[in-house]
């Protein structure tokens, strides 16, 4: 038996096939056609938001043009730059879209559910606009992470960027189907991004989306993905986009996922409820911790995420040994070749403390009770073969 780290849940050829003939037949296979009309339309009825849901080619694009529709918003040009907060334990594409807008990272820490911790921002946050010589950070934006699908509190966000007149953006590339207190993050006011690849809970194959309740930001991801040319007056051009748009096959994947959303949405939790069971356990919190997720929180867990107590190369060979395709998965950025002692970092402390022992484990929409089974045996295994040898 083998377990992969992701699983794609896609259509069958069978269910696409009507359709994708059809595409292909009318030529129209990209720029807007029908079937990305018609997936941002149903992902409208969905997420319930103000203003419709954009496709994008991929989600980093979606990211790198949601960042950069917040900088124009703020009177910024392409070649200007200021300092974005946003935690060091994520994906470097994240980090990536914040540099190729000519922007700076700073660093900061997370809690135990892996998103920003806006508690230690808060305390730290005085002295770093205030004590910090020769440079004085310029701090316009926040990326917020919903990392594994946890999302942080986000009535706490709101009132740190109030405060501190910082516009926010959530990268929830991995959070699909997530809330905080019964709502999506949009439907909080904030302006989200997510990823349909391949690997996540719901996929068009490649693919991205943004959402914005921002009519401005809103427009100017209209244009950003179609070469900055603004779709009604095609050829003119007054910001600097780039070709990202969403093309039809992939669309025609995500109308296919999305007409079974509730199927793949239940189906994980209920797996989900088998996790916390096992992984949850009394017994089980010798060797490692879960991740916190409040009770505001309906966490759809694109991996599931442990910190063992001691760094995590036994652990992970050991389950690859075992055909359990587990993976080290995020780590602390601010580490990475691209990225170290370039740019300003806050106190990292849990971050440097748990990035060698962060575990993903895998959990797909549809498991069979054996895989669960035998994914849970092998990790006891192992822990049963660490306690026997210490």
């Amino acid at each position: 038996m083998k377990i992969n780290i992701v699983k794609p849940f896609l259509p069958s050829l069978s269910e696409l096939e009507t359709e994708f003939t059809e595409c292909l037949k009318s030529g129209m296979v990209t720029n807007n056609s029908q079937y990305v009309r018609e997936l941002e339309s149903n992902l409208h009825k969905f997420y319930k938001s103000n203003l419709k849901p954009l496709t994008f080619s991929n989600g980093e694009m979606a990211l790198f043009s949601l960042i950069q529709a917040y900088k124009l918003k703020l009177g910024y040009g392409p070649l200007d730059s200021f300092d974005v907060l946003v935690p060091s334990f994520t994906f470097a594409g994240t980090i990536n879209a914040i540099l190729m807008n000519n922007l700076r990272p700073v660093f900061c820490d997370v809690d135990g559910g892996f998103t920003l911790d806006i508690k230690k921002l808060k305390s730290n946050y005085s002295s770093l606009i205030d004590d910090l010589d020769p440079y004085i950070p310029n701090i316009k934006l926040m990326v917020c992470v919903g990392a594994y699908g946890n999302l942080p509190n986000i009535d706490l966000v709101r009132k740190f960027s109030e405060e501190n007149d910082i516009k926010v953006i959530f990268d929830n590339a991995p959070a699909f189907g997530s809330t905080y207190k019964n709502k999506f993050t949009c439907n909080h006011g904030f302006s989200e991004i997510y990823s349909f690849h391949a690997s996540k809970i719901f996929s068009t194959m490649e693919g991205g989306g943004a959402i914005t309740n921002d009519p401005d930001i809103h427009n100017s991801l209209i244009k950003l993905r179609d070469f900055g040319q603004y779709e009604k007056v095609r050829g003119n051009v007054d910001v600097p986009g780039l070709n990202s748009k969403m093309q039809e096959i992939s669309a025609l994947v995500g109308i296919k996922n999305l007409e079974k959303v509730d199927f793949i949405l239940n189906n994980r939790k209920n797996n989900i409820e088998r996790y916390k069971e096992f992984f949850g356990s009394k017994e089980n919190s010798e060797f490692f911790n879960v991740m916190d997720v409040s009770t505001d929180v309906d966490c759809t867990y694109l991996y599931y995420p442990i910190v063992l107590k001691e760094e995590a190369t036994p652990f992970v060979n050991y389950m690859q040994d075992n055909n359990i395709m587990v993976r080290r998965y995020y780590t602390a950025v601010h580490e990475l070749d691209l990225y170290k002692n370039k740019y300003m970092s806050l106190d990292l402390s849990y971050t440097n403390e748990i990035k060698d022992k962060v575990v993903s484990i895998p959990i797909h929409t549809i498991m069979k009770n054996e895989e669960m089974d035998y994914l849970f045996e092998t990790v006891n295994n192992f822990f049963k073969n660490e306690k026997s040898t210490s």
